[in-house]
């Protein structure tokens, strides 16, 4: 009975998607709702070839395998699901947790203005004098955590 919830759980640790963070760590989601915490950093004592993932550009490129059977950053540089399932470090949040939080606390640059009751060309102004930070750009478009942009609407 063992083996075969163990052949059970084996199937259900495909990669469903992967965010690269910090300090060489991945945000890993699995198909069965799980996430997990896994930190690169240790594989480079066995495996020297992992240390070219210091370059944070090579390491920010990491991707899904196809069929969720891993992660890779190059054809010499991957990582099985196994080994991320069996490394990885549970988190104590979930699939919809991490979607709502998207959902409701990133905002564009819109939605800054709306906020701030401000102008692109303030928001502009702001972004020039480092007083907010997107945490992603795009060529007309901003994306901002809200918490900073109402901590910004409280100074003003």
């Amino acid at each position: 009975m063992e083996a075969r919830l163990e052949v059970i759980i084996m199937l259900s640790i495909k990669v469903k998607d992967v965010i690269p963070l910090s300090d060489m760590r991945l945000l890993v989601f699995f198909e069965n709702d799980m996430i997990k915490l896994f930190d690169v950093k240790p594989i480079m004592k066995d495996y020297p070839e992992f240390e070219a993932l210091k370059n944070t550009d090579l390491f920010n490129l990491v991707k899904v395998e196809p069929g969720g059977y891993g992660i890779s950053w190059s054809h010499e540089l991957d990582c099985s699901e196994g080994e991320l399932w069996e490394d990885g470090v549970e988190l104590p949040i979930t699939p919809e947790f991490f979607i709502n939080f998207v959902k409701y606390g990133i905002i564009n640059t819109k939605d800054a203005c709306d906020l701030l009751d401000c102008s692109r060309q303030n928001i502009d102004d702001l972004l020039k004098r480092k007083k907010i930070t997107p945490v992603k750009s795009f060529q007309r478009n901003k994306l901002f955590l809200k918490s900073d942009i109402l901590k910004r609407h409280d100074v003003l």
